[in-house]
This record gives C-alpha cells, structure tokens and sequence, in this order.
C-alpha cells in the first residue's frame, strides 16, 4: 500500500524551509526540486503496467498489455500516468483542483515528464498536445482548466504545439466522481467536438483517468477528424 511507503516519509521537520526549497509532499528540504529523492521512490510503482491502459500487471516487458486490453483493445495507442491515485497523490490532485494550489500541479507534472521521456526515447514523441477541454461553464466556475496547466508545462518541455481549442465541450455533465462506468459513457455521449481535421499523431492530456470514459470518448472524436494515433498523459490513474 502506498501509504505504508509514505509513512517513514511524513516525520516532523527542523528543517521544513531549508534555503527556500522543500518538498511539496513531506516538507524537507528537496535540493531545489518540488519533490524530493525519498518521495519521488514512494511515489513510483512496485510493480509493471500494461502499456495501453497502464494498469498495474506482474511483468517487466515494457510493451505488454494487460488482459483487458489483449481482448478490448482500446481506442488509443498508450497511456502514461504518472503515479496511481492513490494517497498522498489523490490529496495533492484534489487540492490542486479545487483549492487553486498549482504548485503541486506542477511538481506532479514534473514527475509525468520525467515518466514520458522514458517512455519515448524509442518512440516518436506526439506532433499535437490537447488538454481534454471543460464546459466553458464549468471553466467559469473554477477559473482555470487544470489540463491546460498540466499541456502547457508539458509543451515547454517537449516543444510540442499545445492546441487548447482543438477540442471543445459542447456538453456541461455533471460531475463523473463515483458515477459507474455506463452512467459515465451515458454523460459523456456527444460531449466533445473538433472543427479542424488534426495531425496524424496527437495526445490528450488530462489530470486523472478513472474508467477511461472520458479519455476513449476524445480518443474516438480524435480519429474521426484525422489522427491515426492518440496517446493519453495523465497524472495519476486509478
């Protein structure tokens, strides 16, 4: 569990500002970096995942899929995720969200790009970055898209165009926490739409994946208009 692995971590610091710099997960001093050496090997996972959904399998080929994905092979090509919701990443992502503390976006997003240039060094990195789009009404609510946040910091690293009207949500549905995978697929039917065909390769970047609901909805919206492949970037998945 990880939060067996977290607990050596959360101890009380003398030290918590050390220079100006401490770790946004445990509060010690991390050398500059947002996370610290001790919390970025908690964060990683025991274990494989399959390549196209990343969920957790006993297996260290790289490029095996998970049982699930052998038999229903989903729309897109490869999910990366940069650690599992779990606590204290599902913690850090809400306040994130919700209480407008953008740093830990960042600090995760650092992690996902660390996880992606791994990932890539045998691969053709994406030609198109969209952040999968809220409701303008929802947006207003918030103030700010936090996948946007999240395709912004990855497109400066990677120098990859960041398209953030590429997709737009055309449908307001209501919140998807605890709503089961049909109920999901229900809401989400005719959410999105794209007015311009898109390059061959694009990626969908978005803060959690739960069921997946969301990310194969784009994906299939994608390959309507022109990609013939989709990855997905994510923060966490469950």
């Amino acid at each position: 569990m990880v939060y067996k692995r977290f607990y050596p971590v959360f101890r009380r610091s003398a030290n918590r500002i050390l220079a100006g710099h401490s770790c946004v997960f445990c509060g010690l001093s991390s050398s500059k970096q947002p996370i610290c050496s001790v919390c970025v090997i908690a964060l990683k996972s025991d274990s494989g995942s399959c390549f196209q959904c990343s969920e957790a399998i006993t297996t260290s080929n790289a490029d095996q899929r998970c049982g699930v994905c052998i038999k229903s092979p989903k729309p897109y090509h490869r999910l990366i995720a940069a650690c599992h919701y779990d606590f204290p990443v599902n913690r850090a992502i809400s306040r994130f969200k919700f209480n407008r503390q953008l740093h830990l976006g960042k600090a995760l997003t650092d992690l996902l790009a660390a996880k992606i240039s791994i990932a890539y060094q045998s691969d053709y990195l994406p030609q198109m970055i969209i952040p999968i789009p809220l409701h303008h009404k929802r947006l207003a609510e918030r103030g700010f898209n936090q996948s946007s946040l999240i395709a912004q910091q990855l497109s400066h690293c990677f120098g990859i165009p960041n398209k953030e009207q590429a997709i737009v949500r055309v449908k307001n549905t209501p919140h998807q926490i605890g709503l089961k995978a049909i109920k999901r697929r229900k809401n989400l039917k005719g959410a999105f739409k794209i007015n311009n065909p898109l390059p061959m390769h694009v990626v969908l970047i978005d803060d959690v994946v739960t069921t997946g609901t969301t990310i194969t909805e784009a994906t299939n919206e994608c390959l309507n208009h022109g990609a013939e492949r989709v990855d997905i970037w994510c923060l966490a998945k469950t």
